[in-house]
């Protein structure tokens, strides 16, 4: 018996019905981060908000932003 192996490009894409988040963590601090975090939003425009509020009031500078989306693995046409 023969086997017929054939190799296929795949490309990655994001998926347009899956939604976009961001998040940002505090990590300032000598020995220890401080660990404040926003909550998670649909936009960038809240964590950096987040983040200028928390600046304001402790000081801190040193931030952890995630980003997170939905993606879509195909077959390259």
């Amino acid at each position: 018996m023969r086997a017929v192996l054939r190799f296929v490009d795949y490309e990655t894409t994001r998926d347009s019905y899956g939604e976009i988040t961001f998040k940002a963590r505090c990590v300032s601090g000598d020995d220890e981060e401080c660990g404040a975090e926003s909550e998670v939003s649909g936009s960038d425009e809240a964590a950096n908000k987040w983040m200028a509020e928390h600046t304001a009031g402790t000081g801190h500078k040193r931030f952890k932003r995630t980003f997170e989306d939905y993606a879509l693995v195909e077959p390259k046409p």
